[in-house]
């Protein structure tokens, strides 16, 4: 037998948290309370704990039209259900851990 060097069990760990139901839950989660902060069904103060994947994605699209002229919110709503899975992915891990 030859000793693990990690990397496959590293990424065997996170294939698993990105397909667990905590994560896909806690994606779900969030991608309500922003759709209900932006329709206005809540107050948009909901939006806290979207504010990691929130912050990342205004910054790319900030980024991708000062600096590459690409047209506005093109990159936002993709930066945005990236950044949010990956928050989810934390949030995943975490209960994952917990329990």
């Amino acid at each position: 037998m030859t000793p693990d060097t990690g990397d496959a069990s590293m990424s065997r760990r996170l294939w698993r948290v990105a397909v667990a139901p905590e994560t896909i839950v806690a994606f779900a989660v969030l991608a309500l309370a922003w759709l209900l902060g932006f329709v206005g069904a809540l107050p948009k103060e909901v939006w806290v704990v979207d504010f990691p994947a929130l912050a990342v994605a205004f910054f790319l699209d900030t980024l991708a039209y000062n600096e590459f002229g690409v047209r506005a919110n093109t990159v936002f709503y993709p930066a945005l259900a990236l950044v949010g899975y990956l928050e989810a992915m934390v949030v995943g891990a975490v209960i994952r851990l917990l329990r």
